[in-house]
């Protein structure tokens, strides 16, 4: 059966700076990951294929801990194609490495929850997934979940009336806005050399995608805090597992490469969710500090996407001489010596038994910022697009960014290279601080003091033509859509 909310959930976690690893995607059709043996109920255990859906007897449900909002939640089967082989499969792996307890002859409910979220399943493996809790603060964040990434229908409890439409406030990636990148230039610290930048200061683009100079700490010069509210992230910390008697920890020049490359990382904003004393809830998936060779923590998905076998274009990047010389175009781990790095990433690669062309078995990187790229629009069905009288309608709520687009263009991505495509004809959004626009904006026309037309960079942008099709792109936030469909425009 294919595991929706945990692709969803997966979704939550894709990138190599600050999610979870994405191994699994090359053994399991809906890229769940396996964790321990679910706990499964003893009503469970007593049949091999007991139907579960149709006008079955019992019901089912799956409880666990969601890992990133540390809530309970509960999954009700209710579609007719489940069976308990589908049933206890999915509850094993229910939300990436996290083991649900089955129960058979229940379903779910909490004293306290958030709302409801109805998947229908286009095959009849549809279900119900119940969030409890009572901070209205959370009710925004389900909402997103169940609406955007999950496809489904979300009710909320009384309590979270009226909140699903904006942006939560606190914590990290979906609960607080995305802090846009920016640039800060600081003298260095004491002792280190003068640098680049203005009168010998050190520049650096807070983003998941910057960089400090090479040589230096990037948490020193950038903003973790806000690096995390750019991608989701998922404490996981993996083992070097080297072992004592490994021959490499004698190479002496093999031991340098593995000293410069982390120094590559360290300069590089992913130490924020790869270091053990800057992850909030210990390294995701590798890390730095594992040892004796912090190389082997990585995992073979996740070295694939280093050495560039795997693709993670759809993540962004900076240009190198905007980036302090890094690169992140031709592999997946930033760095200032293509040549060099790429040698050492794809000598470990062999050393772990694989030849280049492996690299292929791993899909590209990106889960929901990939999708999204990738994504082909339909026509508008409820209203969506620019009205006769220029008004901008869309669905889904309090919006921080709305694109008015050619038909054809390619889907706005992340920044800092791919939230401005080509053929975009107006591109408005309001900073970070700041609070989202509801629908009913005017194209070409500013309707707040904080909204910010981005594109065109000067004057008005060009009007629209009757009986031409148009894309309307709006996000509630970076990552997460709320329309995106082609309108025919009927005004004058």
């Amino acid at each position: 059966m294919m595991n929706r909310h945990t692709t969803l959930a997966l979704a939550l976690a894709f990138a190599l700076g600050c999610g979870a690893d994405e191994e699994a995607t090359a053994t399991l059709p809906d890229a769940a990951l396996i964790g321990d043996a679910a706990l499964i109920g003893d009503a469970a255990r007593a049949s091999d294929a007991a139907p579960i859906g149709d006008a079955a007897p019992f019901t089912a449900r799956c409880a666990y801990t969601n890992p990133f909002s540390k809530g309970e939640e509960c999954k009700a089967y209710t579609g007719a194609a489940w069976d308990l082989a589908g049933v206890t499969a999915d509850c094993e792996a229910v939300l990436l490495s996290t083991a649900g307890v089955l129960t058979l002859g229940e379903g779910c409910g909490y004293p306290q929850e958030l709302g409801r979220c109805v998947v229908e399943g286009e095959a009849g493996d549809g279900y119900t997934l119940v969030s409890a809790g009572d901070d209205p603060e959370q009710c925004a964040l389900a909402q997103t979940g169940c609406e955007v990434f999950g496809g489904g229908a979300f009710t909320p409890d009384p309590r979270c009336e009226g909140q699903g439409g904006g942006v939560v406030t606190g914590g990290g990636y979906g609960e607080t806005p995305f802090v846009q990148p920016y640039q800060t230039c600081k003298d260095p610290l004491p002792g280190e050399p003068a640098g680049l930048g203005p009168n010998g200061q050190v520049c650096t683009w807070t983003l998941i995608s910057g960089c400090t100079e090479p040589g230096r700490r990037f948490q020193d010069y950038g903003s973790c805090a806000d690096v995390l509210t750019q991608r989701p992230y998922y404490g996981a910390p993996e083992p070097a597992n080297t072992p004592a008697d490994d021959p490499r920890l004698m190479d002496a020049d093999y031991m340098g490469e593995v000293a410069w490359a982390k120094s590559q990382v360290e300069a590089s904003a992913c130490v924020c969710c790869h270091a053990e004393d800057l992850a909030p809830d210990g390294p995701s998936w590798w890390s730095i500090d594992a040892g004796p060779i912090w190389i082997d923590s990585v995992r073979d998905s996740g070295l694939a996407m280093m050495a560039g076998l795997a693709g993670s274009d759809s993540l962004g990047a900076f240009h190198p001489e905007d980036n302090n010389g890094f690169d992140r175009t031709a592999l997946g781990l930033p760095t200032t010596d293509i040549t060099r790095m790429r040698a050492f990433l794809l000598g470990e690669w062999a050393r772990r038994g694989y030849a280049v062309e492996d690299g292929a078995q791993f899909e590209d990187f990106g889960g929901p910022i990939l999708d999204q790229l990738l994504y082909e629009p339909g026509a508008c069905t409820r209203g969506e697009g620019v009205d006769a009288e220029g008004r901008l309608s869309w669905s889904g709520g309090p919006a921080r960014y709305a694109y008015i687009l050619k038909a054809g263009a390619a889907n706005p991505g992340v920044p800092p290279n791919l939230d401005e495509p080509l053929d975009t004809l107006w591109f408005i959004d309001v900073p970070t601080a700041a609070s989202p626009f509801d629908s009913g904006i005017t194209y070409g026309a500013l309707s707040a003091p904080q909204q910010r037309q981005r594109l065109p960079r000067e004057g008005a942008p060009p009007p629209l033509t009757r009986g031409q099709t148009y894309y309307i792109y709006v996000l509630k936030d970076i990552g997460f859509p709320i329309t995106r469909c082609l309108f025919e425009y009927e005004g004058p």
